[in-house]
């Protein structure tokens, strides 16, 4: 009973111990949401790189001081608070911008995705062999 209730409220400070939280969910959110609509509008990557550094700075300025907040309330220094938020929002951003750049280079879905007509139609008839009793597969008989 007792070590159930220290549980508990070990679980409920850590929750509480995550001043971040919602600074990051709503920079990172923003971050995605540019990102979909970057790789749904088909931005250039040039492009991207130009525009992207200025997007969600309002809540990349609150996620800052969130964490610097975070940082000083556990007793670091102001630089090392600041080079600490710093860092995290370099991270995000950097998670952001090469996943865009992945979606950019990855092309058509390579999950067994249809290949296009033209060239589909374009590929030589004799590329495909005929199935010949030579050609089944082991251990089904001649």
């Amino acid at each position: 009973m007792v070590s159930s209730v220290l549980a508990l409220m070990l679980a409920a400070s850590a929750m509480q111990s995550d001043t971040t939280r919602s600074a990051r969910e709503a920079f990172t959110g923003c971050l995605r949401a540019y990102m979909n609509h970057a790789i749904e509008a088909h931005t250039s990557v040039a492009d991207f790189g130009t525009q992207y550094p200025q997007q969600c700075t309002t809540q990349e300025a609150a996620y800052r001081n969130a964490v610097i907040a975070r940082e000083t309330a556990i007793r670091a220094t102001r630089s090392s608070a600041e080079q600490t938020a710093r860092d995290e929002i370099d991270e995000a951003r950097t998670n952001f911008r090469e996943r865009f750049e992945m979606a950019m280079d990855s092309g058509p879905p390579a999950h067994g995705a249809a290949q296009p007509a033209a060239t589909a139609a374009a590929a030589p008839a004799a590329a495909t062999p005929a199935a010949t009793p030579a050609s089944a597969p082991a251990g089904v008989p001649h």
